[in-house]
């Protein structure tokens, strides 16, 4: 693997994430020490794989200049029959601290999205709404909603 150049937005799609095995496991590996909502290494692995394979997603990955992960946004576009063409930002990271490095990303997608002739960026989020609302442009658009079924906890060792 190539020496990480920090501060780069790094693209990892369906023509290259074989080559960047590497890349994906450094991603899990820190996601799952993550103190707010840690990953599973193995379902996210499992997940982002078979989506890359299939060229159903693409990830954005940034470093900082200490070579640890930065930001990651895990995407896919998907056809609405009332919103049009969206591209879907399914799950997102970021360590908080860049926020240049963090509107880089978000222009970097937005740029593939006027590419793609994509109509909107969409994405559910359960936390840092009011850090990246102004900040990226973004409206209320939809609304989540969940239950929470009791005895499904995900365990993260």
């Amino acid at each position: 693997m190539e020496k990480i150049k920090p501060n780069k937005v790094y693209v990892i799609n369906k023509s290259n994430f074989v080559s960047q095995a590497s890349v994906i496991a450094r991603i899990c590996s820190t996601l799952k020490y993550a103190e707010k909502d840690p990953i599973d290494p193995h379902i996210f692995l499992e997940y982002v794989s078979k989506g890359l394979a299939f060229g159903k997603c693409s990830i954005f990955v940034t470093f900082n200049e200490k070579q640890k992960l930065s930001s990651c946004l895990v995407f896919f576009i998907k056809n609405n029959p009332v919103k049009g063409k969206v591209l879907w930002i399914e799950w997102a990271w970021t360590d908080g601290k860049s926020l240049k490095l963090g509107m880089k990303v978000f222009k970097k997608l937005e740029d593939l999205a006027r590419k793609l002739k994509v109509d909107r960026i969409a994405a559910a989020m359960t936390r840092g709404l009011k850090a990246v609302y102004k900040r990226y442009g973004l409206t209320v658009a939809y609304t989540v909603v969940e239950k929470k079924i009791e005895g499904s906890e995900l365990n993260v060792e």
